[in-house]
């Protein structure tokens, strides 16, 4: 027979390794690839075999022979013209299977809206017009009230459990016309999710995403003076402090991390701009994370901010009615419902 026309047959774990040669580790087949009735015994089914690369072509976007060809060299789809951010020493080849992981799920969860969907509003461009239309459910403008203003505008914000690595801190990106935010390190810090999260919706407001060009924002401790940076930083800093400012890093004042604990309470109550979200403004400026990090603690606002990502995506995703193959993916998103789903 002609060797064009041969197609080499695989078993499950050799289209397992595969995927891993392709950045798709085990870990990330099983939550977004195999179904939620998956077990060990079903790797031996040829006939479940044909399912799972179903499942995997539509995973990457691949035609089903090259699927089934256990010759041929499975990759993600490529993104040309996805903008990288802060990147150190990973280029694009190598982001490829997160980047691709991502829009996958986004795309999962925006077809598992609850009813009824808001058409997407896109916030003001400019950052201290936002700031001044949140919500606020006290004297400061927080992460929950960042968060629940972008929910009601229907730009979904999705904290990332399990997905390849090398990864990404966040990415701003376009999905079946919806604006979409994806975190993707587990920060905890409710100020550095607020200041992180108020960047990523500058690159939104500034028209920096497309549908196919995501910014892929990769770690915010490496320094980024580009435009779309130095725009989107500035953004965020309006949205946190206002027109106030943040505590200046040569500032004779500033003798180490209690002493900005103390000027951003200061400046909070001053002016109503939250303190922690102000020393993760300073942070980003000077790129002094550890400083902020103990300061933060010392205000006892450094945990609570995965739990309100939580909170506010299960209010708005409906994961128990979604497609089966959608239901797969968000079990890579880290949820309230996911977690006492893994639970029982």
């Amino acid at each position: 027979m002609n060797r064009s026309t041969t197609v080499e047959r695989q078993d499950f774990d050799s289209l397992l390794r595969r995927l891993g040669r392709a950045g798709f580790k085990k870990e990330l087949v099983q939550r977004a690839i195999l179904p939620d009735w998956w077990d060990d015994g079903c790797s031996r089914d040829p006939d479940i075999l044909q399912d799972i690369e179903i499942r995997v072509a539509r995973f990457l976007g691949a035609s089903l022979a090259v699927v089934r060809d256990s010759s041929a060299l499975l990759a993600p789809p490529r993104y040309p013209t996805a903008q990288l951010r802060r990147v150190r020493d990973v280029d694009r080849d190598r982001l490829g299977p997160a980047i691709h992981t991502a829009m996958r799920i986004a795309a999962a969860v925006v077809r598992s809206l609850r009813g009824p969907i808001p058409d997407p509003a896109v916030p003001p461009a400019d950052g201290l017009r936002w700031r001044e239309v949140i919500e606020r459910s006290g004297p400061t403008v927080t992460l929950k009230d960042i968060l629940a203003d972008l929910w009601k505008r229907g730009v979904p914000v999705i904290p990332l459990n399990v997905f390849p690595t090398p990864g990404f801190q966040g990415i701003a990106c376009i999905v079946e016309d919806r604006p979409v935010i994806l975190l993707g390190y587990k920060h905890d810090e409710p100020g550095r999710v607020a200041f992180l999260v108020a960047h990523e919706v500058g690159h939104i407001a500034a028209g920096d995403c497309g549908p196919e060009g995501p910014v892929v924002d990769e770690e915010d401790e490496i320094a980024d003076d580009s435009g779309i940076e130095i725009r989107a930083d500035f953004y965020a800093t309006q949205v946190v402090a206002g027109d106030t400012g943040v505590p200046p890093m040569d500032d004779d004042r500033l003798k180490g991390f209690k002493d900005l604990a103390r000027q951003a309470l200061d400046l909070e109550r001053r002016t109503g701009s939250d303190a922690s979200a102000v020393v993760f403004a300073w942070a980003r400026r000077t790129g002094d994370y550890a400083a902020a990090t103990m300061a933060v603690r010392a205000l006892y606002r450094a945990t609570g901010a995965r739990k309100q990502l939580h909170q506010l995506f299960d209010q708005h995703v409906e994961i128990e009615a979604a497609a089966e193959t959608d239901r797969v993916l968000l079990q890579c998103i880290d949820s309230d419902s996911q977690r006492n789903e893994a639970a029982g």
